[in-house]
């Protein structure tokens, strides 16, 4: 894998914002996150990550305007956006399907292997 892809955490929950990380961590993947959705597309243009770990349930975040946004810009086109969330697996699937999202992953499945789960977007 190449070393220190860039990963960006849109969550306002710490605790599972620090559980994620440690696995990301031990994945050689390097971490950034925003605990607001104040400024998350400013943050986005400013971190330049490889993905988009992205909970939808993030309070006062418009999350359609926000997609809409990066899957419209060309700069934006190669980034893997994954949906991590509490919603039932069944729901961040259709949401997937529904806005051409490239994966979720469940807050309930166990975080150490995410790092495991994003290494599925890229060749080796």
């Amino acid at each position: 894998m190449e070393a220190g892809r860039k990963v960006l955490i849109l969550d306002d929950n710490i605790m599972d914002v620090m559980e994620v990380e440690e696995g990301l961590d031990e994945g050689d993947y390097e971490v950034v996150h925003l605990a607001s959705p104040n400024g998350a597309l400013s943050k986005i243009e400013y971190e330049d990550p490889e993905i988009l770990l992205l909970d939808i349930q993030m309070d006062r975040l418009n999350t359609s305007d926000l997609l809409e946004t990066l899957q419209h810009s060309p700069e934006y086109e190669d980034m893997v956006i994954v949906v991590f969330s509490d919603l039932e697996a069944d729901e961040l699937h259709q949401f997937c399907i529904d806005n051409d999202l490239h994966g979720y992953y469940c807050k309930s499945m166990d975080v150490s292997q995410i790092a495991e789960f994003l290494n599925n977007f890229y060749e080796f």
